[in-house]
């Protein structure tokens, strides 16, 4: 009922629409580790900031999403606490980049057996393949670090 309200408000102009948020994705490779696991790594634009992202998603669900966007900007989500943004101390997007993968080698599949939805935590993890699909990641994120130096020279 309270949503049906200010919906209403809404229409009439007394609440202000929400502003939506624009976000793109650019140059998205998905890097299969196993089945129904996989790493999605881009370029990512938003409001706040541009650089190299990347979303480890288990069932088509993510649990750990990275945007590596520089000093003040840069932050990373753990599932299921979306709305709520973890900075990185580091400050420049190599550092970033590098902060994402210790994350994601020591604590993602950590957070994949934390995640609620049954079948996640069933995922019997093929460490050895884990670990090299994470080392295409970092490559990848660092190929569009690279992209960045040269947009800034330009």
């Amino acid at each position: 009922m309270k949503k049906i309200i200010i919906q209403l408000f809404r229409k009439m102009v007394f609440i202000p629409m929400p502003i939506k948020t624009i976000v793109t994705h650019e140059d998205e490779v998905i890097l299969k580790i196993q089945d129904e696991m996989f790493f999605q790594v881009y370029w990512k634009s938003l409001q706040i900031g541009t650089g190299p992202a990347v979303i480890l998603k288990a069932y088509g669900q993510e649990i750990m999403k990275f945007d590596c966007f520089g000093k003040e900007k840069g932050h990373y989500h753990i599932a299921p606490n979306y709305n709520f943004r973890i900075y990185f101390v580091e400050e420049t997007i190599i550092g970033q980049i590098h902060r994402t993968i210790q994350e994601l080698e020591i604590n993602g599949l950590r957070y994949l057996k934390m995640q609620k939805d049954p079948k996640i935590k069933a995922l019997d993890f093929d460490l050895p393949q884990y670990k090299e699909t994470l080392k295409l990641v970092e490559a990848m994120l660092m190929h569009h670090e690279k992209l960045l130096l040269v947009e800034a020279k330009g």
